[in-house]
């Protein structure tokens, strides 16, 4: 039984080593094809499950104060900066060049990742749900009703 167990505990910390030197280099390459300046990492006591900083956010939705401790970061730790939180590492950014490249100019090179799953019971199919050309027809739709000239036909809804 110790023999199964040690081996399996081998195996799954094998798994992790392997799935972090992946998503590392992975990472890598994807900076240097888009010219990515390395980013100001946050300092945490420690970087892997990032219990400190998850404990802060935890507290700041809990007396509704998120977005005040985010601007806070901001202001202390520049434009963009990572945290690692549960094994992952989440890159914050306000930079104008780097939204831009996001929604606008290299949109088909940002997913959205887990955020499918997780907000979209909560949020239905949209804009904050989407990846791909669905994202793409949501952009434009968006555009085009919230843009200045509505083009030709508006008129009708006033």
């Amino acid at each position: 039984m110790n023999i199964l167990y040690s081996t399996l505990v081998g195996i799954l910390t094998c798994l992790f080593v392997a799935d972090g030197i992946v998503r590392y280099v992975a990472a890598a390459r994807f900076k240097k094809a888009h010219g990515c300046k390395p980013e100001r990492k946050i300092p945490q006591f420690e970087r892997i499950i990032g219990y400190g900083l998850l404990k802060t956010q935890i507290r700041a939705v809990k007396e509704k104060r998120l977005l005040e401790v985010s601007k806070q970061r901001f202001e202390e730790y520049g434009t963009t900066w990572s945290v690692s939180v549960m094994g992952n590492v989440f890159i914050n950014t306000i930079e104008p060049e780097n939204i831009k490249a996001i929604l606008a100019t290299n949109f088909k090179d940002f997913g959205l990742g887990k955020r499918i799953e997780s907000l979209g019971d909560l949020l239905g199919n949209g804009i904050f749900t989407s990846d791909g050309a669905a994202w793409e027809h949501s952009r434009v739709s968006t555009f085009l009703f919230s843009s200045r000239d509505p083009g030709p036909g508006a008129d009708c809804y006033s």
